[in-house]
């Protein structure tokens, strides 16, 4: 395994300036603060990465980050030639940090304040993302304007030999990492995953070249599904790695071969190996002939009961489908007693089957790989297309808003309008849409539920308010139970969504009345 000392020797060559020379530049802080300051780069600099020397170079709009004393004081931008910037409460006498990221943006990062920062090399279909950073070679001053610096690399450079039946689709390698931590007081870098751990490289066949974060232990071949095309279509194994560590130069090449076809099997994965199939309709208890009561799913998967005034009552013979926190073995309980709700009881247990599996509720950390982790199919121009806001009008005249939940592997009927690209995976990000971003009729849901996909009407919930217990938010907010109580005699987590965006691990008190939808393997 080769190390990239050349790129070590290539930045000591381009980044080692003149030394300071007040007579260089007359520095004028801006508003009694900021300080103007250049970092040169010679050797007419041009790209960022010469896989076939590990050399590393910069370009136009390349920008690095200083750092003064553990705080974030400003950015540097690469104009061709030469870096340059200002920096903002920078301590004299102290040495500069610099860093470079690729190009990729950190998150949240303000001058003065910010202490540390993250930043997910996932995509790297366009430029490789090279972490770096360095001490500067001389102490700030107001009087310095040029300083040098000697950057080291946090990252190792990787080829890979691609074969896909995609051509225009980039390939992707799940369970690296891809995301990395940066301490700015004791300028220390912490490796970890972002989501599943992806890497996105560019498309076609053939040599690949990748940035990989450092990982100290050996990876085995992954499952079939760890290598993938980007839109999901076309499904491999990640290949067995060695352990990878700052500065590696890996040329001998890991294949990686992503040519099977995706199955529409309609199932969703719940983490790195587990997938379900969610049941057709959420939980109902329903009552027959006055005397006789049964659990079933709902006929249909947008189907709620309206009786709400009836569900307030504890009464035996009332159909119900907005049930207390593992109210499994008692859906009469309507208690408003948080300690009512001591003792889960999954409402699976009332689903038997002579074919070996077991319903039950999510857990709250399957309900986030679900909503925001899993790989999933690109759906018109969106990657991992996992939910949507939507509504369904019935016959009867009914319009129910709700959530339509995609499978892993995702093909949309023909003749049915395809989602809206803003309520696909929608934040508050793209708020001000409504679940009427997509009206579908019966027709046209049936034909996307043979598809795969998966309904959540918004239920509403049973709550207390004003001192009484009532039906509030039906047809607005959507509440399902998760099978996670927290530790908490009073709280359990349940996914909670509404028009403006789904929140995962939303608190709530146990008594409170909200839908269910199980899952099996």
């Amino acid at each position: 395994m080769k190390k990239l000392s050349i790129i070590l020797v290539a930045l000591s060559i381009l980044m080692t300036l003149t030394q300071c020379k007040k007579k260089d530049l007359q520095i004028v802080p801006a508003n009694g603060k900021a300080v103007y300051i250049t970092l040169d780069v010679r050797n007419n600099s041009k790209v960022n990465v010469n896989t076939e020397t590990g050399e590393v170079k910069f370009e136009r709009y390349d920008v690095i980050y200083a750092v003064s004393k553990g705080k974030f004081v400003g950015t540097l931008s690469h104009n061709g030639e030469t870096f340059s910037g200002s920096v903002e409460g920078a301590v004299i006498g102290e040495p500069l940090f610099f860093y470079f990221f690729g190009n990729t943006n950190p998150d949240y990062i303000k001058v003065g304040e910010s202490t540390s920062c993250s930043v997910v090399i996932d995509d790297q279909t366009s430029k490789l993302p090279v972490i770096s950073c360095g001490l500067s070679n001389e102490d700030f001053s107001e009087g310095c304007s040029n300083y040098s610096v000697f950057l080291t690399n946090k990252c190792a450079l990787v080829k890979f030999n691609v074969t896909t039946a995609s051509d225009e689709e980039p390939t992707c390698i799940s369970g690296l990492n891809n995301k990395v931590e940066i301490d700015f007081i004791n300028n220390t870098f912490t490796y970890s995953k972002d989501d599943c751990g992806v890497i996105k490289l560019k498309p076609g066949c053939g040599e690949r070249w990748a940035i990989l974060l450092p990982n100290a232990t050996a990876m085995e071949e992954g499952a079939e599904g760890t290598a993938f095309s980007a839109d999901y279509r076309f499904l491999g194994r990640r290949p067995a790695l060695d352990a990878i560590y700052n500065n590696d130069y890996i040329t001998n090449g890991y294949d990686v071969t992503v040519e099977t076809t995706a199955e529409a099997d309609g199932k969703f994965s719940m983490n790195g190996t587990k997938r379900v199939v969610f049941a057709k309709g959420n939980v109902q208890y329903i009552v027959s002939n006055g005397d006789k009561a049964e659990w079933i799913f709902a006929p249909n998967q947008y189907d709620v009961l309206t009786n709400t005034a009836e569900q307030v009552g504890d009464g035996e013979n009332i159909n119900r489908d907005r049930f207390g926190w593992g109210t499994g073995d008692n859906p009469y309980n309507v208690s408003t007693r948080n300690a009512d709700y001591v003792d889960y009881v999954d409402w699976g247990k009332n689903f038997p089957n002579d074919e070996g599996y077991q319903w039950h509720a999510p857990k709250c950390i399957e309900w986030e790989y679900v909503m925001f982790t899993r790989n999933a199919t690109k759906l018109n121009d969106v990657y991992n297309a996992r939910y949507a806001r939507a509504r369904i009008d019935t016959p009867n005249g009914d319009r129910i808003n709700g959530l339509i939940l995609f499978p892993d592997v995702y093909n949309h009927p023909e003749g049915v309008a395809l989602p809206k690209k803003e309520s696909i995976n929608y934040t508050t990000n793209n708020n001000g849409g409504s679940y009427a971003d997509n009206i579908y009729s019966v027709d046209d849901w049936n034909q996307m539920e043979a598809a795969g996909a998966v309904f959540l009407p918004a239920g509403g919930q049973r709550i207390v308010k004003d001192g009484a217990l009532g039906f509030y938010d039906v047809n607005v907010e959507g509440h399902y139970w998760s099978q996670c109580d927290l530790g908490n005699p009073v709280l359990a987590c349940n996914i909670y969504f509404t028009n403006y965006r789904p929140y995962i691990y939303d608190k709530n008190d146990k008594y409170k009345g909200f839908s269910v939808r199980l899952v099996h393997e």
